[in-house]
Parts: C-alpha cells; sequence; structure tokens
C-alpha cells in the first residue's frame, strides 16, 4: 500500500520533578498540561517523571490533566522507571515515559537500562549509601496512518562526567542507544527519539547520533541557538531565564524509501506563567522541543 503523506508532531520535555522538595509541582503540571493540550503533539517524550507517596504518580497526573483539556482521541501514557530508593513515605523511583494520541503497534514496550551506569554514593556514620542514577531508554511502535508505523524512543543520559572503559559514560550510553534502536526498530519505519541527553551539540555524545544516521531537527531546520537549559540553573519564580545550553534535543531518520519534510521546530514552554497572584512560575527548568514533521 503506498503511503499517502501523513503530518506527525513530536515533544520532548523534561518535567523537572524537583525532588524532594517538589516545589509547586501540582501547579507546574498543570501549566505543563495547558501548554500541551494547546499544541497537541502526536506524541510526547517525557524525564524526570517521579512517583512518590509524597508528590503522587506525576505521570498519571500529567496525562490526565491533559485528557481534561482535549477532545478527540485520548493520550495514554507508558513509563519505566530508571531508579529508586527508600522505604515508605520516603520511597520513590525516577524514570521516563511515553505519551501518545497514537494507537500502538503490534510491538510491546520495550525498555533499555543502560549497561554504562555512574556510580554515586555518599557515606553517613561511616556507611556508604548508593545514590539513585541508573538511567534508562523506552521504546514504542505508534501507528501514526494505516499505512505508516513509527518507533519513538525516550531517553535521559546521565549528566555526571564520570568516564568508564576510556570513555564518558555519556557517550557511552549514546552508543548503547543506537545499537539498541538498531535492533529494535523496523528498518522501514521512521525513528524519532527524545531525550535530555545532557551535552551539547558539538559533544561526542551529540555526533554519535547524528554520526550514525539521525538527524538534529533543530540543528536542520531551527531558529539558532535554540537554548533550552541554564548551566547555573533556572530560580523558578524568575521573571526571566538566561538559557545558555542545548541540551535537550529531538533526533530522527527517516524510514528505508521515505520522503519527509521537518516543517518547523520551536521552544515549548519557554516563557514563564503570570500567575494570579503577581508571581512568575516557570513549568520546569528546561525548555521542551517541538518538532513537526511530514511523512510519506
Amino acid at each position: 500500500m503506498d503511503a499517502w503523506p501523513a503530518s506527525c508532531s513530536f515533544l520532548t520535555f523534561n518535567l523537572f520533578s524537583d525532588l524532594p522538595a517538589f516545589r509547586q509541582l501540582d501547579r507546574r503540571l498543570e501549566i505543563t498540561a495547558a501548554a500541551i493540550a494547546a499544541q497537541r503533539p502526536g506524541i510526547v517524550a517525557l524525564q524526570e517523571i517521579v512517583r512518590s507517596p509524597v508528590c503522587g504518580d506525576m505521570g498519571r497526573k500529567l496525562c490526565e490533566l491533559v485528557n481534561r483539556r482535549c477532545n478527540g482521541p485520548e493520550y495514554h501514557l507508558h513509563y519505566a522507571p530508571a531508579d529508586g530508593l527508600g522505604e515508605g513515605d520516603w520511597k520513590f523511583d525516577e524514570g521516563v515515559a511515553l505519551m501518545s494520541r497514537h494507537p500502538r503497534g503490534l510491538r510491546d514496550v520495550a525498555v533499555l537500562k543502560y549497561a554504562a551506569q555512574v556510580r554515586i554514593a555518599a557515606r553517613v556514620g561511616g556507611q556508604e549509601y548508593r545514590l539513585p542514577d541508573d538511567r534508562i531508554a523506552m521504546h514504542m511502535r505508534y501507528v501514526v496512518t494505516p499505512a505508516i508505523q513509527l518507533d519513538a524512543y525516550v531517553t535521559h543520559l546521565t549528566d555526571r562526567n564520570e568516564e568508564a572503559a576510556d570513555a564518558p559514560v555519556r557517550v557511552l550510553q549514546a552508543r548503547e542507544l543506537i545499537q539498541w534502536v538498531d535492533r529494535t526498530s523496523d528498518c522501514g519505519n521512521p525513528v524519532l527519539i527524545g531525550g535530555d541527553f545532557n551535552d551539547v551539540p558539538e559533544s561526542d555524545t551529540v555526533r554519535t547520533l547524528t554520526g550514525s544516521g539521525f538527524i538534529d531537527v533543530h540543528a536542520a531546520a531551527g531558529r539558532e541557538p535554540g537554548f533550552t537549559n541554564d548551566r547555573n540553573d533556572l530560580d523558578l519564580e524568575a521573571p526571566h531565564a538566561s538559557p545558555n545550553q542545548r541540551i535537550d534535543y529531538v533526533f530522527f531518520r527517516p524510514g528505508r524509501s521515505r520522503n519527509f519534510t521537518i516543517q518547523s521546530v520551536q521552544l515549548f514552554l519557554d516563557r514563564p506563567s503570570a500567575e494570579p497572584d503577581g508571581r512568575w512560575l516557570w513549568a520546569s527548568d528546561h525548555f521542551g522541543v517541538l518538532a513537526h514533521l511530514q511523512l510519506g
């Protein structure tokens, strides 16, 4: 069957859980949900989703808030925990998720736990305790049209600069990701990867993706510089931001014999919300990246 051109929109966004304080988290989720409902991306790749007795299930809350604001097909969210810690009221896990209005393909949800990880520990009272930092990637296949299926991935690479096997752990994770994508995607399907890669465009981490045939959609069609984060951290209640690094990406690889057009790329939630009490509030300490593509 010949594929008619189909529009596809893909958003990546780091929600910034702000664990363990969870500052104004419910309100920030409301701001995020309203923005997603306004844009209605077909697929959303989410990072820093936490589930805990203190904050509840961030992913479920967000998905419910979005669906209350949208007509038509509902969004469905699939979450994968990367790491966690604690017991009782202090127990939590944190991970990534994919949320979409598209039907799922026949392939099951798949998760990759990277072999390359950073071990973080703290010593208290002479006892060493492991701190969570394990990282993963997640894969789902979606039916965009009856003739076009798409392989979608989300990941959140480590923000630490440790090395292993004579290479930065972040680069090793990127290499594992590419190998896994090659094994789990259909060679005829377009592939989209969204996530917080914690590295800049000229880094070996990003070059691992682009050198493997993936298109950095912002570099291809966005407006420079496209900064998504402030390396000095963003004050959530500041009226202005000073972003100075691009570390959040959408990567795209067209399927075999597929035509495509990157129609637009834009930042998402790159302005603060004016709150009723006169304060300002940012949805996250990251800006998202929203890409619109035409697939054929």
